[in-house]
């Protein structure tokens, strides 16, 4: 039957039949046919803690409306680097906020301007690597003039006690806890 195949012909077979059956191996593959397929390496992560949880549901209940509440921002959407630097110093500044981000930032429901930020801190904070990272993001928010409250991690929380924190801290006051639209 390879003598009806012209020689040249059956060279190039010779040479595309492994690829071909290395394509449909892998084809197989991706449908599972040889156990599990294959898929991306996530899952479903953790994005508040239980004491972050706690402490937004009360944080909700104390602002009352006129306010809302943003979890997990990033620090980099805070802060812009002035344009009176140098290429090489807006980098190096830009690089000490990104991938840091700050637990709650309070904005005025009308403008979505930051008003506050609050960071709940854990035992994490502790540790000197963690300190070093709470200095830039305090140095940050007394650069860009938004109120930074620490609060210190727990199971719960009562809606007076934070709303005394923040007012302990200059945020707030009657117009700040109105239901104002």
């Amino acid at each position: 039957m390879l003598d009806l195949i012209p020689p040249a012909l059956s060279r190039d077979l010779l040479l595309i039949l492994p690829f071909a059956i290395l394509g449909i191996l892998l084809l197989f593959n991706r449908a599972g046919l040889f156990g599990r397929p294959a898929r991306a390496p996530y899952r479903r992560g953790r994005f508040l803690s239980a004491n972050e949880k706690s402490f937004l549901w009360t944080l909700d209940q104390a602002l009352g409306g006129g306010y809302r509440v943003f979890a997990q921002v990033r620090l980099a959407d805070l802060v812009v680097v002035d344009e009176g630097y140098s290429e090489a110093r807006r980098r190096l500044a830009l690089n000490k906020v990104f991938g840091k981000s700050i637990d709650f930032v309070i904005c005025d429901s009308g403008t979505l301007e930051p008003v506050a930020a609050i960071e709940v801190d854990d035992r994490t904070h502790l540790h000197p690597g963690r300190r070093e990272r709470d200095a830039l993001v305090n140095a940050a928010f007394s650069e860009i003039g938004v109120p930074l409250v620490r609060v210190t991690a727990r199971r719960a929380y009562r809606v007076e006690a934070i709303r005394a924190l923040l007012a302990d801290a200059g945020i707030g006051g009657k117009v700040f806890f109105s239901a104002r639209r």
